[in-house]
């Protein structure tokens, strides 16, 4: 009986050993899960200590697991190297984990922000302010080492201010943070209200339809309005806060953002493409939520733009085929439109390509490297980087790519890339990469940004405004890194709009 009884208590010290190093490996499973929890599922945010903190029970887990004699050697390694590398991955996947808190991959994200007039006390502007600052210092390369002294001067003076001030709205809370950010000269990192109701003045497009232009508003020149409004935006080139610019005059918020009332009315100085000149003023009344400017404008709904962001059309006429790329989305649309296209290329034995960038805002630069696998190279050029992962940098890239080729379809003939000040980000790198490589001819503006600039963003929202933000995490350097050109200038340059007519003039 007794030998029974302690056969017995064997088998439940053996049970309960195992219980015990299920139970610290699901506890290793669950301080890991807490990285995708927090970048894919959840919609608030978590503190990084909360890496720390699952780190520190893990370890501390083991230890007690090994002192209580609960496991053989090969367990007590197994519970070793499994809570050594779960505490590893926690505190990565916090700390230096750009995505951390993003919004970016998170399910049901809303990216709106609360409305451009909302009001918010100074401890709430206060506190977006920090929490801004936290990330920029934490994930953009500019801040790796420290914070450059202009950053932080403007810093202080903002945060003096909010202190003071009593409150401020939404719109103006974005303005002042984009006073610190636009030092930076980086059009990726910015803070920016995204507002539900976004209303545009109703005239707009019959205006630039009869060929006008604005060219002052309330008297002030376009020029001179750039010159004044230079903090508000972060652009590398001139050419994207104009994008910038042009958009914000014609909107409410934008408006608002700018300084204007537009209850007095809006004065808009028109000039035609001969130098004629007229005045415009519009009131509240004028602008027209999205859906109401398009009825408006006969706007239909194709034109307005739909999920489709890539076509192609032949001319058989001309042996040209265009590829109209509206964003550099790589998806299974985009893969089979390739396909399609130079399917037909080789069928029909056309001569030249031409990819429409104009406009194009970038996207994945893997659009890129998928349309390259059409021509007949082995290799080409590509940029090479550093990515800021919290308080770790690594370079990244050896400058060169191989050419993964299609090669029932390749194409040999000329290619043509239309670009214009609007061609932004992974569309940049596309005319970058064709330029480097001398693969092509680019016709057009030059792109809106620089090769040897920053990228790779992640997307958050303020905690009180909600205001959208993003940080570039990556600073790049040019393919062709002999190259001095601060821009990838075009081989033909002229207007955007004169882009197509410029290729046709070429044969």
């Amino acid at each position: 009986m007794k030998r029974e009884r302690m056969h017995a208590l064997e088998v439940m010290g053996v049970k309960m050993k195992k219980k015990y190093f299920v139970l610290l490996c699901l506890l290793d499973m669950a301080a890991i899960g807490l990285i995708p929890l927090n970048v894919l599922l959840l919609n608030f945010d978590m503190a990084e200590s909360v890496g720390a903190v699952s780190a520190f029970i893990v370890i501390a887990a083991s230890v007690l697991f090994l002192l209580k004699g609960n496991g053989g050697k090969i367990t007590n390694a197994a519970a070793c190297i499994l809570a050594l590398f779960s505490a590893a991955i926690s505190l990565l996947g916090s700390y230096c984990n750009p995505y951390w808190n993003g919004i970016m991959f998170r399910a049901d994200a809303d990216y709106y922000s609360k409305a451009y007039d909302y009001w918010l006390d100074s401890d709430e502007a206060a506190e977006d302010l920090e929490y801004a600052m936290k990330y920029l210092k934490k994930l953009h390369p500019a801040l790796y080492r420290e914070v450059p002294e202009d950053i932080y001067k403007q810093y202080e003076s903002v945060k003096a201010g909010l202190e003071t001030c009593g409150g401020i709205r939404v719109n103006e809370l974005a303005k002042e943070i984009e006073t610190i950010f636009s030092i930076l000269g980086d059009g990726h990192t910015y803070v920016r209200g995204n507002y539900e109701d976004r209303r545009i003045m109703k005239y707009y497009r019959r205006w630039t339809k009869e060929g006008y232009e604005i060219t002052a508003v309330n008297g002030i020149p376009i020029k001179k309005l750039l010159e004044q409004t230079g903090g508000y935006y972060s652009f590398e080139e001139p050419s994207w806060q104009l994008e910038w610019l042009s958009d914000d005059i014609v909107t409410v918020t934008g408006i608002n953002y700018l300084g204007f009332d537009i209850e007095e009315g809006i004065e808009y100085t028109l000039t035609s493409e001969d130098g004629a000149e007229r005045a415009e003023t519009c009131y509240l009344e004028d602008f027209l939520a999205w859906n109401e400017y398009a009825r408006f404008n006969d706007i239909m709904e194709d034109e307005a733009g739909g999920e489709s962001s890539v076509d192609y059309e032949i001319d058989m006429e001309r042996s040209t085929a265009i590829l109209f790329l509206d964003e550099c989305t790589y998806n299974s649309e985009y893969i089979n439109c390739l396909r399609e296209m130079f399917q037909e290329v080789k069928e029909n034995n056309i001569e030249n390509v031409a990819v429409d960038l104009r406009y194009n805002g970038g996207g994945s630069s893997q659009t890129v490297t998928e349309f390259f696998r059409y021509l007949d190279i082995d290799s080409y050029k590509t940029v090479s980087m550093g990515w800021r992962l919290g308080f770790i940098y690594l370079k990244l890239g050896r400058g060169v790519a191989e050419n993964e080729k299609y090669d029932d379809l390749l194409f040999d003939g000329n290619l043509y890339l239309l670009t214009s000040a609007g061609t932004f980000s992974s569309a940049m790198m596309f005319a970058e990469y064709v330029k480097d490589n001398d693969l092509g001819t680019i016709i057009g503006e030059a792109p809106g940004n620089h090769p040897n600039g920053y990228g790779e963003v992640v997307y958050f929202k303020l905690p009180n405004s909600e205001l959208f933000m993003q940080i570039s995490t990556k600073r790049f350097y040019r393919a062709d890194q002999e190259c001095r050109d601060v821009l990838v200038s075009p081989d033909i340059e002229c207007h955007s709009e004169n882009a197509m007519e410029e290729l046709y003039q070429l044969y």
